[in-house]
């Protein structure tokens, strides 16, 4: 309180007399103010602080929440909303988070401008996640935002999204209906349009009840009423057959739908979204469910399990299953959805930004839009080397299908595109980026398109600097195969010092450049040159088959199994000690000999060298050829036994059958991501990893399930990518064995061999859209080095014989980017039988009648590749008999000339 003195009368007569008053005190109100001041202060230190962490971790999800809670405390409207754009270009929004944005600027909007970019908001609310509460929001502002006609473009984009949901798509259904109800009520039967308006309120009933939907037989009374009143009974009675068939479709999908809402764990709902999308695909073959939207219910629940399961490997296969499905089935925009969607929930791989680059092409995009998309997946951050070489790839084929090579200009942006390309590997990549296949590609451009070899063997030369790359045959295959075809051809002089220089520099398969140098000599060499050719490259083979040979030793293990045999011995000699006492004096038995020699014998045999059996490049329809032989000696060298609880013991037999042998895995596998890829077919016991295995081509593994099914289930899913590169998936077995061949070596005439595919076109994808046209297929399999990369090769299976002939008459010499395709009926050459007797010279052939690589026939003379004809001076040989073996008494005769 405080007492202010007046010197102004109040109307009193006594001059004296002072006027009091009494007045509030602000105090407590300043009080108040203070403390505000003081919460503003601590907020904003708060959001620097939050600002500062950011700006430290980024990819921090709580922080950005955080942040955007304290801005909005603040009224800080444009950092608020600054704070959302940056954290949805960092990251997926959570729903809930999408939801407080999304009714938030509801309250704001109140503009036509604001309204659109509210929709915008929805659109990408919808490409991060499905949400059932997102999409009600959407129909409810749709609802109440604006006209009838925006309002119903807004509610077709949800049914778009969610109007074949099973298990929701009724309510949005609904929404619809009340919302054309609404209209029709508003007009009278005289009105031009109250026909169509009617139609359409039938047309939404008719696909409520037509659909697999829950609770959708609430739509058949009032449909059935309107029906009679604008059609006839058979209309209503083709829309009852096609209702019943809902209900039907909606009872088998039931349990799943059951299931899921029971499961919390993304693992074991993405199992059963599996399970949910396979019975989808089985109940589409059916003619009676052919009303029943299976594709659109495929969309649905790929959207959900994306959302749900995760961003693991099954969510990353998922969702390449959903492009397809939309390149197969949705229209140009419903197909950019998709692959938007695909994009922005799997950024990291670089399969779906090719696809939008793609289908920008066919879209007829220009340069630049095509270009902002490869910038934006490259922003992102490849997952892996492969993947980010994959897209830079792919944006060169893009760059060289624009580029006129009659304009230098345009043949300059790419060279810099290449150059680009291959630094930027490099930088970000290290020493993964020196086996590249960009310089390849570079350089076959300028050998073959630029006409300019010069600058094609810098490019060669260059490759030759980084890593390992001067050792490796495939470089010096390309190399050697360029300068031969280019025009004009190098000089003889020049191609011969270049097959030199090959032979000497490579070491990781030398009989590849061998091979090329005796056939370049066979074909145009003189006498001095093939000699000096079969001279040196035997030279070479024989080096490299000593090395390789005591690779293998290694491999086996030579080392451990010399502490095995001392500590067998240390045993033996004590139980001799034993032995020896009562029988001293006197010899060994006989039966003591022969379990002496029995014991040597079974040594020896565990000796024995492993076999490494050939690749069959045309004698099936494999992708890299026969799997190499595997036996217990690899596994052997791990003498240390796996923990295991007493719950999971298995038997000798049961283990066996419950193993997985997986090769052809990279030289430096990752074994975590093994694991996890190993886990889809079961639950593991034990996983064994042999790295760096050059006899098997890379890395190798023996992967124990709990169960044999687990193996079953794996081996239908042999050569599957793992980084990149196809596993080769078999049973693992105890016993040496031959490895067989899983296709037909005989004459199919409903499967086509197609060869001379152009890089870009193989894959299971680009020879679906060529073939499809001309009948149903069972399969596409494309045939694949060791290491993924394609040969140009592959196999298109159809249902029927038909279909492949007249697959033939059309696609044979087909121009598919810049090679003409050449395709015929698969028929193998048939498998040379093995001989009984070998010959001098002429190596033996294992049984499944491939040629060994270490075995080169071709580099033997020819005098010992011919059979003798000369008889024996002893022995004879009766009428149809076979030559007797001959004896140390023959020998002893022949040397004396007896």
């Amino acid at each position: 309180m405080a007492i202010v003195e007046d010197e102004v009368r109040n109307g009193s007569e006594e001059e004296n007399e002072i006027e009091v008053v009494v007045e509030e005190d602000d105090g407590e109100q300043d009080s108040d103010d203070s403390d505000d001041d003081d919460d503003e202060e601590a907020m904003e230190k708060k959001v620097t602080d939050l600002e500062q962490r950011i700006a430290e971790d980024p990819y921090n999800y709580n922080d950005h929440i955080e942040l955007i809670q304290a801005l909005w405390s603040l009224s800080e409207l444009d950092r608020w909303r600054a704070a959302f754009d940056r954290l949805q270009q960092l990251s997926l929004l959570r729903a809930e988070h999408w939801l407080l944005r999304l009714q938030t600027e509801e309250t704001l909007a109140h503009s036509p401008q604001s309204r659109e970019h509210i929709a915008k908001l929805f659109q990408e609310a919808t490409l991060d996640c499905y949400s059932i509460p997102i999409l009600s929001e959407w129909c409810s502002w749709s609802l109440s935002a604006g006209e009838a006609v925006s309002a119903r473009e807004q509610l077709d984009e949800v049914l778009r999204r969610a109007g074949a949901d099973p298990l929701s798509g009724k309510i949005f259904w609904d929404a619809k209906l009340e919302l054309e109800k609404a209209k029709l009520e508003t007009m009278s039967e005289a009105d031009p349009d109250y026909k169509e308006q009617r139609l359409r309120v039938l047309w939404c009933l008719e696909e409520a009840v037509s659909r697999p939907l829950l609770r959708g037989d609430e739509a058949w009374p009032p449909l059935q009423e309107l029906a009679l009143a604008v059609h006839d009974q058979a209309y209503v009675d083709k829309v009852k057959k096609q209702h019943d068939a809902a209900v039907e479709y909606l009872q088998k999908i039931t349990p799943f739908e059951d299931k899921l809402l029971t499961l919390e764990d993304p693992e074991e709902k993405c199992k059963v979204y599996l399970e949910y999308i396979d019975a989808i695909k089985e109940l589409s073959k059916e003619d009676k469910y052919a009303e029943c939207d299976s594709n659109g219910i495929l969309k649905v629940v790929y959207d959900r399990a994306t959302s749900e399961c995760g961003a693991g490997g099954a969510a990353g296969a998922l969702l390449a299953a959903m492009a397809r499905l939309a390149q197969r089935t949705a229209s140009r925009a419903g197909l950019q959805r998709v692959l938007a969607l695909c994009s922005r929930r799997q950024p990291r791989r670089a399969l779906f930004w090719v696809l939008r680059m793609q289908q920008a092409e066919r879209d007829e995009k220009d340069f630049d839009e095509v270009k902002s998309i490869f910038e934006s997946a490259l922003s992102k951050g490849m997952e892996s080397y492969k993947q980010a070489e994959s897209l830079w790839l792919a944006y060169l084929e893009y760059t060289r299908r624009c580029t006129d090579f009659d304009d230098p200009a345009l043949v300059e942006r790419l060279r810099r595109s290449c150059r680009l390309a291959w630094d930027s590997l490099a930088e970000a990549w290290g020493e993964e980026a020196n086996d590249c296949e960009v310089p390849l590609f570079w350089a076959r451009l300028e050998y073959k398109r630029i006409k300019d070899p010069v600058q094609g063997r810098e490019i060669f030369e260059e490759i030759f600097k980084y890593g390992e790359n001067k050792t490796l045959s495939k470089y010096w295959e390309a190399l050697i195969h360029l300068e031969m075809t280019r025009d004009p051809p190098a000089s003889e002089r020049r191609l011969r010092e270049l097959h030199r220089r090959a032979l000497r520099s490579v070491s990781d398969y030398p009989p590849a450049v061998a091979r090329l140098w005796t056939d370049y000599e066979r074909d145009h060499g003189k006498l001095a040159t093939s000699v000096e050719c079969a001279q040196l490259c035997e030279e070479k083979l024989e080096e490299w088959r000593q090395s390789y040979q005591a690779m293998k030793e290694k491999m086996m293990g030579q080392k451990q199994k010399g502490k095995q045999a001392a500590n067998k011995k240390s045993k033996v000699d004590s139980k001799k000690k034993k032995d020896e006492k009562p029988t001293k004096g006197k010899r060994k038995s006989d039966s003591s000999l022969q379990s002496s020699s029995e014991a040597s014998e079974v040594k020896r045999k565990k000796e024995t060298d492993m076999e490494v059996d050939g690749e069959e490049d045309r004698g099936g329809d494999a992708g890299g050829g026969v799997k190499r032989s595997h036996d217990d000696d690899t596994e052997a060298a791990d003498n240390k036994r796996q923990r295991r609880d007493s719950s999971t013991e298995i038997t000798g037999a049961g283990r066996e059958a419950s193993t997985l042998f997986v090769s052809n895995l990279d030289f430096k596998v990752n074994e975590q991501n093994l694991r996890k890829k190993l886990s889809e077919f079961g639950d593991i016991v034990s996983l064994r990893v042999k790295a760096g295995v050059k006899a098997f081509g890379g890395s190798i593994c023996y992967c124990q399930y709990k169960s044999p099914e687990s193996v079953e289930k794996a081996l239908k899913e042999d050569r599957t990518p793992l980084d990149g590169r196809p596993m080769f998936l078999s049973r693992y077995s105890s016993k040496k064995t031959k490895p067989t061949f899983k296709y037909a070596m005989t004459v199919e005439n409903n499967k086509l061999f197609v060869r001379n595919l152009p890089y870009s076109h193989c894959t299971k994808e680009a020879l679906t859209e060529i073939f499809d046209k001309f009948g149903k297929l069972k399969d596409v399999r494309i045939v694949t080095f060791k290491d993924g990369k394609p040969k140009g090769l592959a196999y298109v299976d159809y249902e029927d014989e038909n279909s492949a002939a007249e697959a033939i008459k059309k696609t044979n010499g087909l121009l598919v980017a810049d090679r003409n395709i050449e395709v015929s009926v698969s028929a193998p050459p048939p498998r040379q039988e093995p001989s009984t007797s070998a010959i001098l010279g002429i190596p033996k052939r294992d049984t499944g009648g491939g040629m060994r690589r270490t075995q080169l026939s071709s580099f033997i003379p020819r005098v010992l590749q011919t059979p003798s004809t000369s008889k024996p001076s002893t022995g004879s040989q009766s009428n149809g008999d076979t030559k007797r073996p001959l004896s140390n008494n023959d020998f002893k005769n022949m040397l004396l000339k007896k």
